[in-house]
């Protein structure tokens, strides 16, 4: 492969909770925050941007006709920068920075943004799903459940307890609370206004979702969902937030010739098919896929970020590949912070890039499961 993709910069909105500070900004304007602040913080000549790579869930109502689109428009930027909306579910930030990723080490860009948007406050998840479910569909996999139920499943084929899902939820909140109290996130975090309950207008840069004052007792208190005698918690799952992240990628004779000084490489990325009714193994699969492809081992990761849409998934993917627990999640993960289906992705990409920087660590793996079961994986090596 003769070019590399670099990435220049990362930034991403605070994640709010859902009815809470985004309910009065139109998830477009809400895209427009990260979109302008990387072009303005990296001092990039908008018209130079060659395309617009976003991700989004939800993709009907306020995020529906091209939600990228219309937030490069909303930006005020040149018309002539295009844009696209890609859905791989809840990885779909992370695969339209892959995306993007590919078009420069084929050649195909020199300078693109990725990202994501969800706004689940205006735009709920599922609203995009109406009319009769497909006949083949039932006909092929006539045992599809619905997420909750596959976390369910997920921890019953890996035996994962609901004392171990616990303690873990537990942990990301008490990780995010001190990332927190660190500024681990300001690197990366961008300021968004808002008007309140009473009209006022505000800022926001703080992820408002951590419950620090959570305790292992409280969490074990808290009713299942989805089964009656089952493990999965509004308090073990990841909470619903708004959010939206963008990503510079460049390569490297762009970069040269704007003063861009790449922060890391995208050293490998993989996209996978996984057992749809368990839904939510894809990370184990591929994570081992894409170390392959790196040519890398377990050892030469020093950092993992796997999405916490339940607890069970990372727990998972830790047991299989005999993951060192502590080089996990390390600023915690969606149970505390949320998880803004279409902007996870690029948003644990850019936590991973800041976080490896902090470590003066080399290797880092972002994963996640996907809905339908599928799974993404992408190694990250800072430069």
């Amino acid at each position: 492969m003769s070019n590399q993709a670099y990435i220049i910069d990362c930034v991403r909105t605070p994640r709010a909770r859902r009815k809470g500070k985004f309910s009065s900004v139109h998830p477009v304007d809400l895209m427009t925050y990260p979109l302008k602040a990387i072009q303005e913080r990296n001092n990039i000549p908008a018209e130079m941007i060659e395309d617009v790579i976003l991700g989004c869930v939800t993709q009907t109502g306020e995020q529906g006709w091209c939600v990228a689109r219309s937030a490069v428009l909303a930006s005020g930027w040149p018309i002539s920068i295009p844009a696209t909306t890609i859905n791989r579910l809840c990885g779909s930030g992370q695969q339209a920075t892959n995306f993007a990723a590919a078009g420069v080490q084929s050649g195909n860009y020199e300078l693109v943004i990725s990202g994501g948007l969800e706004h689940m406050t205006r735009c709920p998840m599922f609203s995009d799903i109406g009319g009769e479910e497909s006949p083949m569909l039932k006909k092929h996999h006539p045992d599809l459940v619905q997420q909750g139920e596959s976390a369910e499943i997920l921890s019953e084929t890996f035996k994962i307890s609901r004392s171990q899902i616990d303690e873990f939820a537990y942990g990301s909140q008490m990780r995010a609370k001190k990332a927190q109290e660190k500024g681990s996130f300001k690197k990366s975090l961008i300021p968004v206004q808002y008007t309140d309950e009473n009209g006022k207008s505000c800022t926001t840069e703080v992820d408002d979702n951590p419950r620090p004052e959570t305790t292992i007792e409280k969490l074990g208190e808290l009713k299942t969902v989805f089964r009656e005698n089952g493990v999965i918690t509004a308090g073990n799952a990841s909470a619903i937030v708004d959010g939206a992240a963008s990503i510079l990628l460049a390569s490297e004779q762009k970069a040269k010739s704007l003063n861009l000084k790449p922060r890391a490489r995208i050293a490998a990325m993989v996209a996978i098919g996984s057992d749809p009714r368990i839904m939510l193994s894809g990370p184990i699969e591929a994570s081992r896929q894409v170390l392959k492809r790196a040519g890398l081992k377990l050892n030469d990761i020093e950092l993992w970020e796997i999405n916490e849409a339940f607890a069970p998934v990372p727990l998972a993917t830790i047991q299989e590949l005999d993951i060192n627990p502590e080089l996990v999640n390390v600023n915690g993960g969606a149970i505390a912070l949320g998880h803004p289906l279409g902007a996870t992705g690029a948003i644990l990409l850019g936590t991973m890039v800041d976080e490896l920087e902090a470590r003066n660590a080399r290797y880092g793996v972002v994963t996640m499961c996907i809905g339908l079961g599928m799974g993404i994986a992408t190694v990250i090596e800072k430069v």
